[in-house]
């Protein structure tokens, strides 16, 4: 059963996301692209080189907050800050300025004197290693001759050295296995200080054997160990002192005291212990994470034996922090966002590039639980937040006439995407008016993130404004702009609306729509062949999910710009507040659900009890429990309309133990005030009609089947109605293949009645078995072993598994565990029909409200009919291109003269687009 699964995976995968970073490089100004340019992520291991379009791919779990850089030799680099804001996928174009004035290797290394010797040979020892460091042995870079060094002479301050270096400084770290390109960005030595910045892409060297391979596994924990990478995270997660930090806070010097080189009287002078609890930090809510410093820290390395000259009887290595702006930004490694932020000093201010490591670098030792250490430190608002969705949904066209069909479509948006399968699976749709008094409620399918429905309005609806709110219930866990409120107006039959058409082209987005088509004459219409390619920028085919509405050419397409989806997924980019918290009252619907509370008929009798729930007769049966107040929860059901749900709490003799009561499901409080769209109308002109959507005016070529024409197609082919299967075993496999085999390829334990990982550990009984179309559900155990194994495998036509989350849904509860369904060549044969015909005796009876029925606007009317003219010719609200192309058929009434075609979707790189596309049909 589903007892709340969602708790289970949603967590555990908020750290197991691997993103992509995508994009291309171009040279400025001509707009040609550079192949084999290098992008990365600054002080990374990601990185890719370009192809021959420019274009590039970065795969991996990347930080939400990052510098990514692009290079090419003999052009200007150029670097961007990027902010994932929890996208999985994001595009970064990059125009690299070509340098004209940049030297040859030999006209550079001409120009080195014993001057620059000299400040190279400073250069080192500051930029490298310190002069007394051994890794400075091992660290060697290659191409000094690429660097300048300057004489600075500011009109305050201290005079300078500075250096510089147009091509990328190119290193190799033997004692660690790295080669790096720094991009160095400024680089400045003082007579007692230094500083430089710049960014830096790592990439693991290949050992020469397995004793070097295991040095560079250890000098990586070693150097990691001790860094400000490691003192920064023991502070985010609270446990610097496990780790081996001592912490003081530095007293300000008063000019009253001198100070002395004894450790012990210092304590409580000049320096104070520092309680942890007295460090405070907090999310930012982009991934990364502030912590406060309360003035000058000095740090104790108990487990890093060193000697110094600043106490005389302390033998282990110290350093001192300071964070000027009084905090420094890390992210969920620890590692230092803008470096600027802190200033070092004493040991950790000896860390020079022979001892970095890459920010995405993870220690074996000591830390191998931060992830979930770390999760428990976060505020609870950035965890809520990525489990956060919102529909968007449009309309067929932006007014309605009394009694038309309103059809919709639309898409969910995901703050994390990876959570889709895990989230709600039905929207519930609101109609008001502007009274706020409901008219009708509504509930339509999710299937994979998008939205289809139809509302027949009534034909005795007033004219005025009137409101769609969409919602799902887990939604209504979290805050009021996740519900979705679409207006419009209904206005007379009589009126038409005076807002102009505007003849130009209507586009958003970069995506680039061309369209071929021809139009063909028939008896009763027109038909509209029409094909729409799809490109980017760089004119790429792209693949999309569209929502086609054409419609008559005299009517206005929208009202509003504020409610496409381009508009919608700016709700993407906003986090929830971090004072935002919720307990999250509302379950996740995985389909129709049931919500009830137990009462024993005993006054001490347990509220805990397992609820038994069956829809109709054996349509779909199941068992939940109901937890200590009495409340029990059951989603996952499928059906239409209304139907029948017998629940009770059954004893060992399948007596009742108390009576049930359902909870009604409430729509959400509308709170602001009532949107209204702008527009006017005016009366129909004589030499004009007003056209209306009419569903029942529609009829669909299903409804005229002719002879010669019926479909022979038997229903095991089309799997019984259930959709295709996600595996399959076929003939060749059946006649070579001992059972046990073939649920072996089938990923399923005959044991353990499961699929590999598919139901999480949780206790669901048998899977659903469907033998020749017929169901046998929740059987026990040892009856299920039975008749599976009792088959002879080359006695079967097929054996198809419906095993993940989303072909699955359509079974129900009986098929949460799995579906196993068996088509024999003989017919299967079984005894006892009667096992399958259920007693409601100790039931109560209860109607439940399913799924909206609806009718599909009709795509293909049959040849042999009018065709009469409709404000909506076509509509589409599930549209996918197939490589880039969408081909469709457009039926148009004759007098029509004009159709404007709304192109509306997302491409699979998450780009939104909007596209208005006029056809003159004469």
């Amino acid at each position: 059963m589903r007892k709340f699964l969602f708790a289970i995976f949603i967590f555990s995968s908020y750290w197991s996301q691997s993103q992509t970073i995508t994009g291309v490089v171009r040279e400025k100004g001509t707009g040609l692209p550079l192949p084999y340019a290098n992008v990365f992520i600054n002080n990374s291991t990601f990185g890719a080189a370009t192809n021959e379009k420019g274009e590039f791919e970065i795969k991996g779990e990347i930080p939400e907050e990052f510098e990514l850089v692009a290079s090419f030799v003999g052009y200007k680099t150029s670097s961007i800050l990027i902010q994932r804001k929890g996208k999985q996928l994001y595009f970064q174009a990059f125009d690299l300025e070509f340098l004209e004035d940049q030297l040859s290797e030999v006209e550079l290394k001409a120009k080195r004197d014993r001057s620059w010797e000299r400040n190279l040979k400073l250069f080192t020892d500051v930029f490298l290693a310190v002069p007394d460091d051994p890794y400075g042995r091992d660290i060697e870079l290659l191409n000094p001759w690429v660097l300048e060094f300057e004489k600075v002479k500011p009109e305050k301050g201290f005079n300078y050295t500075q250096a510089t270096a147009d091509l990328p400084l190119k290193i190799v770290n033997k004692a660690m296995g790295y080669q790096i390109d720094f991009y160095l960005q400024d680089f400045r030595m003082l007579r007692n200080a230094s500083r430089f910045f710049g960014q830096a892409y790592y990439q693991e060297l290949e050992p020469e054997d397995p004793e070097t391979d295991s040095l560079w596994k250890v000098n990586k924990e070693l150097n990691y160990k001790n860094s400000v990478r490691h003192l920064a995270l023991s502070l985010l997660l609270r446990n610097p002192q496990s780790q081996g930090f001592e912490l003081y806070l530095v007293k300000p010097e008063t000019g009253f005291r001198a100070r002395t080189n004894n450790f012990s009287v210092e304590v409580g002078e000049s320096i104070i212990p520092l309680e942890i609890d007295s460090l405070y930090s907090k999310p930012l809510g982009n991934g990364s994470y502030r912590i406060f410093l309360p003035g000058k820290i000095e740090v104790h390395h108990l487990n890093k034996p060193w000697r110094n000259d600043y106490y005389s009887e302390i033998y282990h290595a110290i350093s001192w922090l300071i964070a000027p702006s009084g905090y420094f930004d890390v992210d969920r490694n620890g590692t230092l966002i803008h470096p600027a932020q802190l200033v070092l000093s004493g040991y950790i201010g000896r860390q020079r590039l022979a001892r970095s490591l890459p920010l995405d670098f993870v220690p074996d030792e000591s830390f191998a639980d931060f992830k979930e250490e770390l999760e428990a430190l976060q505020s609870r608002y950035l965890k809520l937040d990525k489990m956060r969705e919102k529909p968007w949904l449009t309309l067929n066209k932006p007014f309605y006439y009394p009694g038309e069909t309103l059809w919709l479509g639309g898409k969910m948006l995901y703050q994390n995407p990876p959570l889709q399968d895990s989230l709600s699976r039905i929207i519930y749709i609101d109609l008001l008016n502007s009274k706020l008094e409901t008219i009708r409620q509504d509930r339509f399918p999710i299937i994979d993130g998008r939205i289809s429905g139809g509302i027949e309005l009534p034909d005795t609806l007033s004219k005025g404004d009137y409101l769609l709110r969409a919602y799902t219930r887990w939604g209504l866990n979290f805050l009021e702009k996740d519900i979705i409120q679409l207006p419009f107006p209904v206005i007379s039959t009589e009126e038409i609306l005076e807002n102009p058409v505007s003849e130009e082209e209507v586009v958003f987005g970069d995506i680039l729509i061309k369209s071929s088509f021809s139009l063909q004459d028939s008896i009763n219409y027109k038909l509209l062949d029409l094909e729409l390619s799809f490109l980017d920028a760089f004119e790429n085919l792209v693949d999309a999910e569209v929502i086609l509405s054409a419609t008559e050419g005299s009517i206005p397409v929208e009202l509003d710009s504020n409610y496409r989806l381009e508009n919608a997924m700016d709700w993407l980019d906003e986090d929830l507040p971090e004072t935002f918290d919720s307990q999250l009252p509302n379950s996740i619907d995985y389909g129709i659900s049931v919500y009830g509370r137990f009462y024993p008929f005993k006054k001490k009798g347990p509220l805990a009890e397992k609820i038994t729930l069956v829809l109709g007769d054996l349509e779909d049966y199941g068992r939940v429990n109901s937890d200590s107040s009495g409340r029990f929860w059951a989603t996952g059901l499928n059906f239409q309309d209304s139907s029948q749900i017998a629940i009770a709490a059954l004893d060992e003799k399948l007596k009742p133990l108390g009576r049930i009561e359902l909870i009604p499901f409430k729509s959400p409080i509308f709170r602001g005030s009532f949107p209204k769209q702008k527009y006017s109308t005016q009366r129909v002109p004589e030499e004009q009609e007003s056209f209306l959507d009419i569903s029942g005016d529609y009829i669909q070529l299903d409804e005229f089947i002719k002879e010669g024409e019926i479909n022979l197609e038997s229903s095991a082919e089309r799997n019984y109605g259930y959709g295709e299967p996600n595996q399959e075993v076929g003939p060749n496999d059946l006649e070579t293949k001992t059972m046990a085999e073939i649920l072996g390829l089938l990923r399923f334990n005959i044991n353990t009645l499961k699929f590999r990982n598919y139901t999480f550990g949780e206790a669901t009984g048998s899977p659903l078995l469907i033998i020749d179309g017929r169901q046998f559900s929740f059987l026990e155990p040892q009856a299920f072993r039975e008749i599976l194994l009792g088959f002879e495998p080359s006695q079967l036509k097929s054996i198809k598994v419906y095993n993940d989350n989303i072909s699955n849904v359509i079974f129900g509860l009986a098929g949460y565990a799995g579906v196993i369904m068996i088509e024999t060549k003989n017919g299967y044969r079984r005894e006892a029909e009667s096992e399958q015909k259920f007693n409601p005796e100790s039931f109560q009876i209860f109607p439940i409200k399913g799924f909206s029925t609806f009718s599909e606007f009709p795509t293909s009317p049959p040849q042999d009919q009018y065709l009469s003219k409709k404000a909506t010719i076509y509509w589409d609200p599930l549209a996918e291109t197939e490589e880039g192309s969408l081909k469709i058929k457009i039926p148009v009434p004759y007098g029509i003269k004009k159709i404007n075609l709304r192109v509306e979707g997302v491409t699979e790189d998450g780009e939104a687009f909007y596209r208005v596309l006029g056809f003159d049909i004469n």
